[in-house]
């Protein structure tokens, strides 16, 4: 405005335009007396006349030279162009730095953990001053962390509570203690003791374990078993220290222990054994028979394309702790259960045969079925098999080679305790027989006639067995009611009747 409340522009002459903008953006021009300049000769003119007079001026005249102002907007406006080149090579090579870039990973401890107390709830070992997934939750007796998990170095706030939904129970703890854990290393935290006598004890080992040499792997035992009692076998002190065996497969405890005398309490060095199949056997000291405790160490399992290997005596370079545990105290809300008991074959006829001794061989039967296979009728039509008869079980043991159970019931009592299965040897018997016949193995089949012309069918018997080795010589056939429980190798002890092995991983191969 010009302050006559009117626009100023109708004032200006038409060359006078640029610099009143040049004005507003670089200050004003100024001459060489530094006063504003103005040109007198502009006289108020309606804008169609001075378009005229400048259209005749311009026409009739020579080009005018670019004006200097317009030279200084092209410059301000390429400076502003290289600018933004500038900006967006500066961001496009920042995008490219960070496509690139490898943050550090955090540095960790590791810890595993173990519940050793026989006679208590379920325990919640919490950290509690930092947010973790370390922590140990909902923890029976036995439960365990086997594999190593990581857990933020420094000095750890560590309580141990009894688990509940009830607050009056939760907010009441065992243990309060503070551990400072350092970056890199292992470390195996357990439980142990009596939670009833107050007796309670929380242990962090550092562990520091050694490299196993090629086609090796590393055992040590720890034992945190006062007593082994519960045993099915009656042994001649449940508190003596056990000697301890590393047998393969089929082997049977013979010479000297690879562990002698491992008190309560106490923690074995570490033994290298060649990788394969092992049974670890707990026995009184200077015994060879019975087994207070067998178990099969944990196989683990070998590396295969996009799977990492696990440790277990399979596995070259696996390390490896087993921990003796007691029995769970009956009277206490510590777990009591154990595997179902499997019967053998109680039907009268087959009772000659539910179980039998040679030389020291045992054989038990489980069960047996007869089925008419192979069936026609009198046109030659094949007919479905159909079952009749079953004693027992009327099928498979469920064991297999190499495995461990519990024998009880016999009332012969060498045929009772642990045992390590030597063969399953379920029998097929074909009436009547014929040289294609298959009668053993996992295809099993009686070979159909060669005239399928007439009325025909085969009785096929299967009697389901299993063996296993014993030291003695009773009575054959046993008697009494025979059950036996399946064991299979696992980290984590299932049976809370009897003391049994925990397996803990001090470094996965």
């Amino acid at each position: 405005m010009d302050g006559r409340d009117r626009f100023a522009a109708s004032y200006l002459c038409h060359d006078d335009v640029p610099k009143a903008v040049l004005a507003l953006q670089d200050g004003a021009a100024r001459d060489g007396g530094g006063r504003r300049h103005r040109r007198d000769h502009c006289l108020a003119q309606p804008a169609g006349v001075r378009r005229e007079w400048q259209y005749r001026r311009d026409s009739t005249g020579s080009q005018r030279p670019m004006n200097p102002i317009t030279l200084s907007r092209v410059s301000v406006a390429m400076t502003r162009i290289r600018l933004f080149a500038c900006c967006v090579v500066a961001v496009a090579f920042g995008c490219k730095k960070d496509a690139t870039f490898t943050e550090p990973l955090p540095r960790y401890a590791s810890i595993t953990w173990l519940n050793a107390i026989s006679d208590t709830m379920q325990l919640d070992v919490r950290i509690v001053d930092i947010t973790t997934n370390a922590s140990f939750m909902d923890a029976d007796f036995r439960a365990a962390q086997p594999f190593p998990i990581n857990l933020e170095p420094g000095a750890r706030h560590i309580k141990v509570f009894l688990s509940s939904t009830a607050d009056s129970i939760a907010k009441r703890y065992l243990l309060d203690t503070t551990y400072t854990f350092a970056e890199d290393q292992p470390y195996f935290f357990y439980l142990s003791g009596r939670a009833r006598a107050g007796g309670t004890r929380a242990t962090i080992t550092t562990l520091a374990p050694p490299t196993p040499p090629a086609g090796q792997f590393a055992i040590r035992f720890l034992n945190l078993a006062p007593s082994l009692a519960g045993s099915v076998r009656a042994i001649p002190d449940t508190a003596a220290a056990p000697d301890i065996f590393i047998t393969g497969r089929n082997g049977r405890p013979t010479g000297a222990p690879a562990i002698a005398g491992l008190a309560y309490g106490t923690m074995s060095p570490y033994v290298f054994v060649d990788t394969g199949s092992y049974r670890a056997q707990l026995l009184a000291p200077g015994s060879t028979d019975p087994a207070i405790v067998q178990t099969m160490i944990a196989p683990g399992t070998v590396a295969s394309p996009g799977t990492p290997a696990i440790a277990g005596s399979r596995v070259a370079g696996s390390v490896l702790t087993a921990v003796i545990v007691a029995r769970s105290d009956p009277t206490s809300m510590a777990p009591q259960t154990r595997p179902t008991s499997q019967r053998t074959d109680t039907s009268v006829a087959e009772a000659a045969r539910r179980i039998t001794l040679s030389g020291d061989t045992v054989t038990v039967q489980v069960g047996s079925i007869t089925i008419l296979t192979n069936r026609h009728s009198s046109t030659g039509a094949t007919r479905a098999d159909s079952t009749i008869a079953r004693t027992g079980t009327g099928g498979s043991s469920g064991v297999t080679a190499g495995s461990v159970i519990l024998v009880s019931g016999a009332a012969q009592l060498e045929y009772n305790g642990w045992q390590e299965i030597l063969s399953v040897v379920d029998t097929l018997i074909c009436r009547p027989a014929d040289p294609g016949d298959v009668v053993t193995g996992n295809n099993r089949r009686c070979a159909p006639p060669a005239d399928t012309t007439v009325a025909s069918a085969d009785t096929a018997l299967t009697r389901f067995r299993f063996r296993y080795r014993i030291v003695g010589a009773p009575a054959t056939p046993g008697s009494g009611t025979v059950v036996y429980r399946n064991y299979p190798p696992v980290y984590t002890a299932p049976d809370f009747a009897t003391p049994q092995i925990n397996f803990m991983v001090d470094k996965r191969p």
